[in-house]
């Protein structure tokens, strides 16, 4: 619930205006156009008279598509010298970049950028708008000839075949969306999920904290975001070395994100049915101790995300899908694996059997299967989520670590 959709709204508020062209902050490139030249927003604009419906998709301009290109994207301003932006605002996914590069060379590293950001994207609308995580599941990065594009949309193969025709020939390098397949799933057999909504299961924007940890300026963090920052450097510094696996860090942040914090019990009080007010975010948690599933769900997946462990957040529910819930997947070597940090930290255990086995009580639904999910009372949108098959990383808490 990374959700992830970050800077995203704030800037499209700001600065989406329904204008034709679209020109980034030119770098160094050549000072007229070369014979055959097409410019970026030529090609955006083939791409989107390929599609039937276009309709909500509007252009950004000047800083506004910088900082979109920049801050959103993360592609480094000097790598393209135009671009063109057409997005959509709200719960639509769509959105349609070209950008002319600089140099044919930065090709690579530009549709590394954009695909890290497709990435990121569909790990927002996971568990949260399956039809929009589809469309990011079937987008195309792809670059050719000095431009590249991202192409989300209804129609990503005419979309891909405009962009060939825009430039004149053939494409020479496409990174497909590679996620784990889900879509032929067969879950006639699964619990039918069915959205409680008792509880705002909105995802809380971790995007200025994780900019800040990279960038190490915090001076525009807000005092909520800075003092989650300092307890991630605080967990960090006690827990985490460089050179740690992927699975010895998502281990060492589980557990000290359980020994933190506790669930918020305010809850069961009828005057606070939704707890206390941060106990849905990773500052209730981290900060002042207390949280509900979500506070637990986002706060492991900041945790990972400040570690570069691959990790998505799930809303979905329990108790037949009664109950609003949420926990989170992680990719390790490939594979996923699923992690409730909620279920790990039960209220009472010390009163529980076996109280000595701490490590064990903790563990029972850390890194599992989509499977053991299912059969331990967790429903979801099985379609729009990675099917966690793996279990070379699944650790009980007996102290050994999988081979």
């Amino acid at each position: 619930m990374r959700t992830r959709r970050r800077l995203l709204s704030l800037l499209l508020a700001a600065c989406l205006l329904a204008a034709l062209c679209a020109c980034g902050a030119p770098a160094e490139g050549p000072s007229s156009p070369p014979a055959g030249y097409v410019s970026a927003d030529q090609v955006a604009q083939a791409v989107l008279d390929s599609q039937d419906n276009a309709e909500g998709l509007s252009a950004l301009t000047g800083d506004g598509l910088t900082d979109y290109l920049t801050a959103v994207c993360g592609v480094e301003e000097g790598l393209w010298t135009e671009a063109a932006a057409y997005t959509a605002s709200g719960v639509d996914a769509r959105e349609i970049v070209v950008l002319r590069l600089s140099q044919e060379d930065d090709g690579e590293t530009v549709t590394q950028a954009l695909e890290a950001y497709r990435q990121a994207r569909l790990g927002d609308f996971y568990g949260y708008a399956p039809d929009q995580a589809a469309l990011l599941e079937e987008a195309v990065v792809t670059a050719r000839d000095g431009y590249a594009a991202l192409l989300v949309c209804e129609a990503p193969q005419e979309a891909l075949a405009a962009f060939e025709d825009a430039l004149g020939g053939a494409v020479s390098e496409v990174l497909a969306a590679d996620p784990t397949p889900v879509s032929t799933l067969d879950v006639s057999g699964f619990e039918p999920f069915d959205p409680p909504n008792e509880y705002d299961m909105t995802l809380y924007d971790t995007s200025a904290i994780l900019a800040a940890w990279e960038s190490g300026e915090e001076d525009g963090l807000s005092e909520t975001d800075a003092a989650i920052l300092a307890r991630c450097r605080e967990i960090f510094a006690e827990h985490i070395t460089e050179d740690m696996t992927d699975f010895e860090k998502e281990l060492a942040l589980h557990d000290a994100l359980i020994r933190l914090g506790s669930y918020d019990q305010s809850v069961y009080d009828p005057d606070t049915p939704q707890g206390q007010p941060d106990s849905g975010n990773p500052y209730g948690l981290l900060v002042e101790g207390q949280g509900i599933c979500l506070g637990y769900a986002t706060s492991f997946q900041l945790l990972m995300d400040l570690a570069g462990v691959e990790c998505i957040t799930v809303v979905g529910a329990s108790f037949g899908s009664t109950s609003d819930h949420a926990w989170n997947l992680v990719k390790l070597e490939g594979e996923w694996y699923c992690v409730d940090p909620t279920w790990n930290d039960p209220t009472g255990w010390e009163s529980l059997p076996r109280k000595d086995q701490w490590q064990r009580i903790h563990h029972a639904y850390f890194n599992v299967t989509s499977d053991y999910m299912r059969q331990s009372d967790h429903q979801w949108d099985y379609a729009a989520v990675p099917e966690a098959t793996a279990t070379r990383f699944f650790w009980n808490g007996d102290g050994a670590l999988p081979q």
